[in-house]
């Protein structure tokens, strides 16, 4: 059985993001762009884009991309 994504909100993220690095230079304007160029995948519940942070951590650390 595998485990269930890690799914956040943009803002949410940039929290956890963060909480991880105070000092992080991504901003969640930032991030709304990296989603809106379909360089991080999200997932649209409602209106609220979810991104999955293993996904988003890869991206970051630059794997996947292309």
């Amino acid at each position: 059985m595998s485990m269930a994504p890690k799914m956040r909100t943009i803002k949410q993220a940039i929290k956890e993001i963060k909480e991880y690095d105070s000092k992080t230079a991504l901003t969640e304007r930032g991030l709304r762009r990296l989603v809106e160029e379909k360089k991080i995948v999200s997932t649209l519940i409602g209106n609220r884009n979810l991104i999955d942070m293993d996904q988003l951590y890869d991206y970051l650390s630059g794997k996947n991309r292309s």
